[in-house]
């Protein structure tokens, strides 16, 4: 009897096993050009996939790199560097896949080897198969100046039908599995409801200053008749990348439709420091289960790689954690709300010795008089905004520019174009990433004469220029300290 239990636990062990061997999806995969110190791939979790819920592997010399990872269902995996996307893989349970990256000068070739290669081909053409690399409103501005609800519905079910026939042809022919064409249709079917949905917004928006072509009877319409049929409680859509957009549009419907909000109220909310409560509170209203966590997971962590680091998100992570301790999104979430805490206890500290805010920055009407007001030779301008997520990207590479800006006898002035309710958080980022120079929040003259300075070019930041001790234009595109070779020179040069 012993025994034949040791032998009934040996093939149970080994079913076990076999079982746990079929899950297991890997990617062995090749990357030419300049080969990066690590590619991102999202992990899926319960068969979801979001941009934000990543891992990394690191390439070896030549560009090999080699992802493992268990999965229960065909799942979505996006391969990127910094955001930056490479091509996205419909990964199913116990395949392996071989990849291909060729970075060319203009543009990068992604390939993928698999029984489901032609599929994956189709798939990585289109522009909007992630939230890296589109949105709904690429497929809603094309239908922006339509009026007549009725032939958007009519335009953005024929543009659906086109690209999913393609990929029915396939399965017809045996060149997908279903497994494969089921988790794509759905994707499909939630990005052009998506789209619908973003129409409706973009109205309802615009009817604020009466710009908007649909009216209000429409819009409504339209937004309430994309819901109905194609619900946020279809769990096909988890499974879908552009699950969050498209609740986050259900859940703005449900408050400024259903709710009657008025923008007044928001903007009061706004200012208390409670936006992002409130829009928690709205998802527990309407969302439940693993809906509800995933959501909240996906829309804490979107906030906080905003880098504003706002004390409320700390909160709502608290209670998050609190609520699902073990969720897996937890760990992905706390690595975006460490900077914030951070970025908080730095307040504390006294001001950096090498930072000065210019006095009656008010009385500054231009360019020239805020360099005049340093007193030297040449001024190194930044010009960025708390709001501007690649100002603040640029501030990682401050260690070097901040020596050249030494060598070459050249003070650094940063210019704010922040409204006047964000004068605090100016501050407090002045001094969490030690901003050295002088600093001054542009005045409604000034913001004019650097708009002049602009001219035709479309206003941009962050914008960097060098002036000489008279606020004289050397050059009015710097090099950016990102690319600390190009402002060198320009320095030398001059």
């Amino acid at each position: 009897m012993k025994q034949f239990l040791i032998f009934v636990s040996l093939i149970l062990l080994g079913c076990s096993c076999q079982k746990e061997n079929d899950q297991k999806m890997t990617i062995e995969g090749m990357i030419t050009g300049t080969v990066p110190g690590r590619i991102e791939y999202t992990v899926p979790l319960n068969g979801i996939t979001y941009f934000g819920f990543e891992n990394s592997v690191q390439p070896d010399s030549l560009g090999h790199f080699k992802i493992s990872l268990s999965l229960d269902k065909a799942s979505f995996i996006e391969l990127s560097n910094g955001h930056k996307p490479y091509g996205t893989i419909i990964a199913e349970p116990g395949m392996h896949y071989n990849v291909q990256i060729k970075q060319e000068k203009e543009n990068t070739r992604f390939t993928v080897g698999s029984k489901n290669s032609k599929g994956q081909e189709l798939y990585n053409q289109n522009p909007n198969r992630s939230m890296l690399s589109g949105h709904f409103e690429l497929e809603a501005r094309n239908y922006s100046e339509d009026s007549v609800p009725g032939e958007i519905k009519k335009g953005i079910g024929k543009s659906r039908l086109r690209n999913v026939a393609k990929y029915d042809s396939l399965l017809d022919a045996g060149i997908i599995s279903k497994r494969f064409h089921e988790l794509v249709i759905a994707d499909q079917d939630y990005f052009y409801a998506g789209a619908r949905a973003s129409i409706a917004l973009m109205n309802y928006l615009l009817s604020e200053r009466n710009k908007n072509i649909l009216t209000e009877e429409e819009y409504t319409r339209l937004w309430g008749d994309t819901f109905k049929e194609f619900p946020v409680t279809d769990p096909n859509l988890m499974r879908s990348p552009w699950f969050f957009y498209y609740v986050k549009s259900y859940l703005w419907y449900k408050d400024f439709v259903d709710g009657h909000v008025e923008p007044e109220e928001l903007s009061e909310t706004r200012k208390q420091g409670l936006i992002h409560t409130r829009h928690i509170d709205l998802a527990k209203k309407y969302l439940t289960g693993k809906q509800l966590e995933y959501y909240c997971a996906a829309y804490i962590y979107l906030e906080a790689i905003n880098k504003n680091y706002e004390k409320e998100l700390v909160t709502i992570f608290e209670q998050f954690e609190k609520e699902n301790q073990s969720s897996e999104y937890i760990p992905y979430i706390e690595s975006e709300i460490i900077p914030i805490i951070a970025f908080h206890r730095k307040q504390d500290e006294a001001l950096n010795e090498n930072t000065h805010i210019l006095e009656d920055a008010d009385n500054i009407n231009s360019l020239k008089e805020a360099v005049k007001s340093i007193n030297s030779q040449k001024v190194y301008v930044d010009i960025w905004a708390t709001w501007c997520g690649p100002c603040k990207q640029e501030f990682k590479h401050n260690g070097r520019l901040y020596d050249l800006l030494n060598n070459e006898n050249t003070t650094m002035l940063y210019i704010s174009v922040d409204k006047d309710d964000k004068v605090e958080k100016w501050k407090e980022m002045i001094k969490y990433y030690q901003l050295e120079g002088y600093h001054l929040k542009a005045s409604k003259e000034l913001y004019k004469d650097l708009r002049r300075l602009r001219g035709k070019d479309t206003f941009g930041i962050p914008w960097h220029i060098l002036t000489d001790g008279n606020g004289n234009v050397i050059e009015k595109y710097a090099g950016p300290p990102s690319d600390i070779q190009t402002l060198e020179k320009q320095l030398k040069d001059n």
